[in-house]
C-alpha cells in the first residue's frame, strides 16, 4: 500500500495534514485515491476534513466507512473564519480515539497553517515551529499561510 505523497503527522497517530487523497487538480488519479484512502484507514483515521471548494472525494470517504467534514476554503489569506471554525472542529474530533486527516486540493499551505495553529493553541508549540515541521514533511508553506497564523517565517517564500 502506497502512502500519500505529501503528508505531515502534526500529532503522530492523531492529526495528519495532506494533499487531497489521489492528488489534486489535473493530477488526480482514482487508483491513487483508493490507495491513499486505504492508507488513511490503516493509519487509524476515522474522520477526513476537506477544505476544498468542491465536494470531490466525499463519496469515496463515505464508501470507505470514513466520516467526513467539509469546510470549503477560498483564498488562504481570507480564511480567518474557516481557520477558527476548523480549530473548534479539531478540538472536538481529536477527543475521540483514532486520527483525523485534513486536506486541501493541490495546495497544502492552509492545512499546514491549521495544524500549526492547533499545535500552538493546544500544546504551546510555536506556529513557526509547526510550519517548519510541515515544510520538512513536504508540505508547501506560503507567506499567506504564515501570515494567517501570525508567523514570520524565512521559508515562507
Amino acid at each position: 500500500m502506497n502512502e500519500p505523497i505529501r503528508k505531515w503527522w502534526a500529532r503522530p497517530r492523531k492529526l495528519c495534514a495532506l494533499e487531497r487523497p489521489g492528488g489534486g487538480g489535473r493530477s488526480h488519479r482514482p487508483d491513487r485515491r483508493r490507495d491513499d484512502i486505504k492508507w488513511l484507514k490503516a493509519s487509524g483515521v476515522h474522520t477526513v476534513i476537506s477544505t476544498m471548494r468542491t465536494k470531490h472525494n466525499l463519496t469515496a470517504y463515505e464508501n470507505a466507512g470514513l466520516r467526513w467534514i467539509h469546510v470549503p476554503v477560498g483564498e488562504t489569506e481570507d480564511a480567518v473564519e474557516e481557520l477558527e471554525q476548523l480549530l473548534a472542529v479539531l478540538r472536538r474530533e481529536l477527543r475521540r480515539a483514532g486520527a483525523v486527516a485534513i486536506h486541501g486540493n493541490r495546495h497544502t499551505d492552509f492545512v499546514a497553517a491549521v495544524c500549526a495553529a492547533y499545535l500552538d493553541d493546544t500544546y504551546d508549540i510555536p506556529v513557526e515551529e509547526g510550519l517548519e515541521r510541515a515544510a520538512e514533511a513536504g508540505l508547501t508553506i506560503t507567506p499567506e499561510a504564515a501570515a494567517l497564523v501570525g508567523a514570520e517565517l524565512s521559508l515562507a517564500s
